[in-house]
C-alpha cells in the first residue's frame, strides 16, 4: 500500500516551496503497522522542516524515527531531527513510524504539507499528471550488499516479489568487497547476469562491519554497479536496516546502521551520482534473530518494504 503525493506555490515575494512525498505501509499486522515516509524538497533550500498530514481512519502514531512526531486527533506533525533539518533543492530525507489501526481500514493519507504548503510534486504545477510505471519484468533488477541484503531478498521472494533477483550468496560482502569491479563479489553478480541478462535497475545496499565505509568507497560502488548493469540502468541506494531505539547491529558497530543510511542519503543528494534513495528499511525488535539479522517475520517485513520501494 503506497501513495506518492506530488507541491504548491507560495507568492512570489516568498521563497519557492515545493515537495514530493512518498508514503508506504511497509508491514501490517493485527492492531499495528509500520510506515515509511520519503520527503523530497523541490523548492528553495530549507534549514528546518515540518511535514503534516491527516489520517482518515483513526490511525495513531505510537513510535517514530527520523523525525519528532506528534499527533492531535487525526492531524500528524513531523518535525525534522537534529541531523536532517537542512534540505537543499532536490534534497531528500526520510522518516518512519509504527502505528495502530482499527484492523478494518488503513488508508494512506490523501495530502501532505511541507512547512504549511501542500505537496503536489513541484513548485509551479497545481495539477500535475503522474504516470504509473507499471509492473517491471521479472529478475530485471539486481542488487549488491551483504547478508542484510540477502535478508531483504529472501523476504522479497517470500512475499511474491518478482522484479528483483532472489538471494545469490552475498553474505559477508560489505562495502569494501564491491569497490573493485573485478572482485569475487562482482563475479557472483556477473553469474546472475549470465542467467537473467544485464539488469535495468540495481539496488546498492551500503553494508559495513565495524570499520565503516567512506563516501568515496560508496561512489565506487555506484560506478561499478553502472559498469555491470545495462546501459542507463536505474540505481537505487539504501543503508542497512535501522532498528528500534536502543537496538543496533553488533557486526556494524553502535552507529553503523545510521552511518550507512547517512551515506545513502548523501549519495542521493549528490547530483553527480544520479541515484535514488527510496527510504530506509526498518526492523522492529521482535523481527531480529541474533542482534543483527532478520528472523522469518523480519525477512517478510523487509520484503514488503522492498515491494513498497520498487515493486
Amino acid at each position: 500500500m503506497a501513495i506518492t503525493a506530488v507541491s504548491g506555490v507560495l507568492p512570489a515575494a516568498h521563497a519557492a516551496t515545493g515537495c514530493r512525498v512518498t508514503y508506504a505501509v511497509a508491514s501490517q499486522w493485527t492492531g499495528g503497522f509500520t510506515a515509511d515516509v520519503s520527503l523530497t524538497n523541490l523548492g528553495d533550500p530549507v534549514s528546518g522542516w515540518t511535514l503534516t498530514w491527516s489520517f482518515g481512519a483513526g490511525q495513531q502514531v505510537t513510535q517514530a524515527w527520523g523525525a519528532t512526531v506528534s499527533q492531535s486527533g487525526s492531524q500528524v506533525t513531523a518535525r525534522n531531527a537534529a541531523w536532517n533539518g537542512n534540505l537543499a533543492t532536490d534534497g531528500n530525507t526520510s522518516l518512519g513510524f509504527n502505528g495502530s489501526w482499527n484492523n478494518s481500514s488503513n488508508p494512506v493519507p490523501s495530502t501532505f504539507a511541507l512547512n504549511g504548503v501542500t505537496c503536489t510534486g513541484g513548485t509551479g504545477e497545481p495539477t500535475p499528471t503522474v504516470t504509473p510505471t507499471g509492473p517491471q519484468p521479472a529478475n530485471s533488477m539486481g542488487f549488491i550488499g551483504c547478508s542484510m541484503a540477502e535478508n531483504v531478498a529472501q523476504g522479497y521472494v517470500a512475499v511474491g516479489g518478482r522484479r528483483m533477483w532472489g538471494p545469490y550468496g552475498t553474505g559477508g560482502l560489505v562495502v569494501q568487497s564491491w569497490t573493485d569491479p573485478n572482485s569475487s563479489a562482482w563475479q557472483k553478480f556477473d553469474q546472475q547476469v549470465s542467467r537473467f541478462g544485464r539488469p535495468t535497475a540495481v539496488w546498492v545496499q551500503i553494508c559495513v562491519f565495524t570499520n565503516g565505509a567512506t563516501y568515496d568507497e560508496v561512489k565506487r560502488l555506484i560506478a561499478n554497479a553502472r559498469l555491470h548493469a545495462a546501459s542507463g540502468a536505474e540505481i537505487l541506494i539504501t543503508g542497512q536496516p535501522l532498528y528500534d531505539p536502543g537496538q543496533t547491529c553488533f557486526l556494524a558497530g553502535p552507529n553503523g546502521p545510521q552511518l550507512t543510511d547517512s551515506l545513502a542519503r548523501q549519495a542521493a543528494a549528490d547530483t553527480t551520482q544520479n541515484v535514488t534513495y527510496p527510504g530506509s528499511f526498518h526492523l522492529r525488535s521482535n523481527e531480529v534473530a541474533d542482534g543483527c539479522h532478520a528472523n522469518t517475520a523480519g525477512q517478510q517485513s523487509l520484503g514488503r518494504q522492498a515491494q513498497a520501494f520498487w515493486g
